[in-house]
């Protein structure tokens, strides 16, 4: 009886030892993955994105509109400020890579990469076809309809016209994504040879490169990828990292709420632009308004959050519903201000109404179609997408 106690108090003993092991194990590869702190205010920042990206959106429809009409009617263009939605959307971008990456379980460069394809290329191809069709077919009603295969090729992939040497893609909106395209890459690399989740590995190699673009004299395509306006990307991170320590504080609140809404009317009424120093003159100030936001715009707001949905259709579409309208109505009621307002605001219906059915009927369910697949082939397993 006394060697069958024993034998059995050792295959228990063994048992928990194994136990032991395994937990161990577990806790070190835990512990050993590198992986940014996600604190209760930055977790609940979902709502507080929509909104920024419906306000960015917005402002550089109400910046095409303007400049659309100035052209067409001679006039002044009085929301030249409004084009300030794209460096707000690059700081946003900055902040949401560096949330996925933290949030992420298991990090897998490739798998990173097609989730942000099937997040913006479905409809985005789309409308590159579309614009496509629609050069073929009217040309007099786009500005730009001169068209080339290798241009139309580079501009499904994000990239710069490498036969021709044109930075500008077929859908001339698409220069912004070929930037985030670019980011996304410059993430992904960074974490695959760094193990970085803070993404500042990801935020020096942009430096870097704007560092390049002011020390070598290089190709258009050089100079496209080493403009200061990447460095908005940094902003973004930034304010993911250090943020939370910075609007925790008393005086923040008060302080942002004079502050920003002052700048932007200083920037609005002085005109000041330059392409050079665009990040410090926008760039900085969209960082701002984007770290007060991220906390204060807390409360819910589910018309705006909807705005927030439909802000990458609103964004691609915008700017040829525009142009139809001013070609087809503005350009015969110049000298009748209230047609041409009626005029006005219908387009913007028109805009509100086209991006809500894509949305709903062909970019959501393309993109959570593409997300079934990528899972597939990787399984679920705390991966933020």
């Amino acid at each position: 009886m006394a060697d069958r106690s024993e034998k059995v108090t050792l295959m228990i003993l063994e048992k928990r030892l194994a136990t032991a092991g395994i937990a161990y194990a577990a806790f070190r590869r835990v512990a050993s993955a590198p992986r940014a702190v996600v604190s209760p205010a930055q977790a609940g920042t979902v709502d507080s994105i929509q909104y920024l990206r419906a306000i960015a959106a917005w402002l550089v429809v109400f910046h095409h509109l303007s400049a659309s009409l100035s052209s067409q009617l001679g006039w002044k263009n009085g929301f030249a400020i409004g084009a300030i939605g794209v460096d707000i959307f690059f700081v946003i971008s900055g902040y949401i890579m560096a949330m996925i990456a933290a949030r992420t379980a298991q990090f897998s460069p490739l798998e990173f990469m097609l989730r942000r394809l099937a997040r913006i290329a479905p409809l985005y191809w789309l409308m590159t076809f579309a614009f496509c069709l629609v050069c073929l077919l009217y040309p007099s009603v786009v500005n730009n309809p001169g068209m080339s295969w290798s241009r139309l090729l580079f501009s499904l992939f994000f990239l710069p016209d490498f036969v021709t040497g044109t930075t500008l893609p077929t859908l001339i909106l698409g220069w912004t994504l070929n930037y985030e395209f670019f980011f996304y890459g410059i993430v992904a690399l960074s974490i695959w040879l760094s193990g970085d989740r803070t993404l500042l590995v990801a935020a020096l190699i942009l430096c870097a490169c704007v560092t390049l673009g002011i020390l070598i004299d290089g190709s258009k395509i050089f100079e496209f990828y080493t403009q200061p306006i990447i460095l908005e990307f940094v902003l973004g991170i930034l304010i993911w990292n250090y943020g939370a320590s910075i609007y925790s504080k008393s005086w923040f609140k008060p302080l942002w709420l004079f502050a920003v809404p002052l700048a932007f009317a200083a920037l609005a009424w002085s005109g000041v632009y330059s392409d050079q120093i665009r990040y410090m003159i926008w760039g900085i100030p969209s960082a701002l308004f984007v770290l007060g936001a991220v906390p204060l715009l807390s409360m819910r707001l589910p018309w705006l959050a909807r705005l927030g949905d439909w802000s990458f259709s609103t964004y691609l579409l915008h700017i040829y519903v525009i142009q139809f309208f001013v070609k087809v109505i503005a350009a015969g009621a110049m000298d009748n201000y209230a047609l041409m307002a009626v005029g006005a605001v219908l387009a913007l219906g028109v805009i509100l109404l086209i991006s809500a059915l894509q949305f709903s009927c062909f970019e959501r369910p393309a993109t959570r179609a593409f997300n079934r697949w990528l899972g597939t082939l990787w399984p679920k397993d705390g991966r933020v997408s």
